[in-house]
């Protein structure tokens, strides 16, 4: 599914004036757009290249942010409630919809949202062939690391097509963005050989492909828990390779990271790839 597919999986859910604004914009336009940011009382932003503007002929006014929102909960708020709370809701297509508002907090954990501020439509796309490149550098298990909106998913998605065409892969896909499955298909491509353990918390999900489905390749995005760091020390000593992700400003960054010393301490990947802007901006071996 492409930039263009996903647009059209996400325009039935904006205000009428705000999908009549983005379809006087010509394709090459609407095809660089990142997010769609809606904002109570404000006007609508478009993120392209990491810029942000805003279209002033859009104000987003409170009844539609609301209306927004229950669409995008299928109008059945109640059975998103584990969603909403963890942040985002990830729609058909894989596009991942963050949500904004005021915390109802059970002790130091949020249990639900009230009072919605603002939602942000986070594009997703395929860029097949994006990462073949490192696929064909890259002879071992890659941490792929960057700043948010660096491009991290899509480089991830595309190593996925890349080790599920040759080899038997896991996919863990905890938000549902990298082969946004619906009713068991995946909207997009990530290899014919893949097995897809949608929806499934990252460490249980690396633990449960161990045991049932003899990977030879592991894929997880966002590494950000001690308990995904022992479920990927453990696969890793059953001599799965791996490839994942991790926030880091620059190619120096990941390594300051307390979490993941045991990772790097212990051999799990061979190369650190930086991007930015979407681009590949440096590949590291790690020695």
């Amino acid at each position: 599914m492409n930039t263009a597919q996903s647009m059209q999986e996400i325009i039935h859910y904006l205000p009428p004036k705000l999908r009549d604004s983005l379809s006087r914009l010509p394709d090459e336009e609407l095809a660089q757009i990142q997010e769609i940011r809606l904002r109570n009382q404000k006007p609508a932003g478009i993120v392209r290249n990491g810029q942000e503007t805003s279209v002033d002929s859009v104000i987003i006014s409170s009844d539609e942010l609301i209306r927004t929102f229950q669409a995008v909960c299928s109008y059945s708020v109640y059975s998103y409630e584990q969603q909403i709370a963890e942040g985002y809701i990830t729609i058909k297509g894989g596009c991942r919809v963050g949500i904004c508002g005021s915390a109802v907090r059970d002790g130091e954990s949020v249990k639900a949202l009230k009072y919605i501020s603002s939602l942000n439509f986070r594009i997703a796309g395929e860029r097949t062939g994006i990462a073949e490149t490192l696929w064909n550098q890259a002879d071992g298990s890659i941490l792929l690391t960057g700043a948010a909106g660096s491009g991290k998913t899509t480089y991830l998605r595309d190593l996925c097509r890349l080790a599920g065409t040759h080899h038997r892969t896991a996919l863990i896909d905890e938000r549902g963005e990298l082969a946004a499955v619906q009713r068991g298909i995946p909207s997009h491509d990530v290899g014919i050989m893949t097995d897809i353990f949608d929806g499934y918390p990252r460490s249980e999900g690396i633990l449960t492909a161990l045991r049932v489905m003899t990977p030879e390749y592991i894929i997880c995005d966002e590494i950000s828990t001690p308990a995904d760091v022992q479920a990927i020390l453990q696969a890793h000593g059953c001599g799965i390779r791996f490839m994942a992700s991790c926030h880091a400003g620059t190619p120096e960054d990941f390594r300051k990271r307390p979490l993941l010393k045991p990772l790097l301490e212990s051999g799990v990947f061979q190369y650190a790839v930086f991007l930015q802007d979407g681009n590949l901006r440096n590949i590291r071996k790690i020695t």
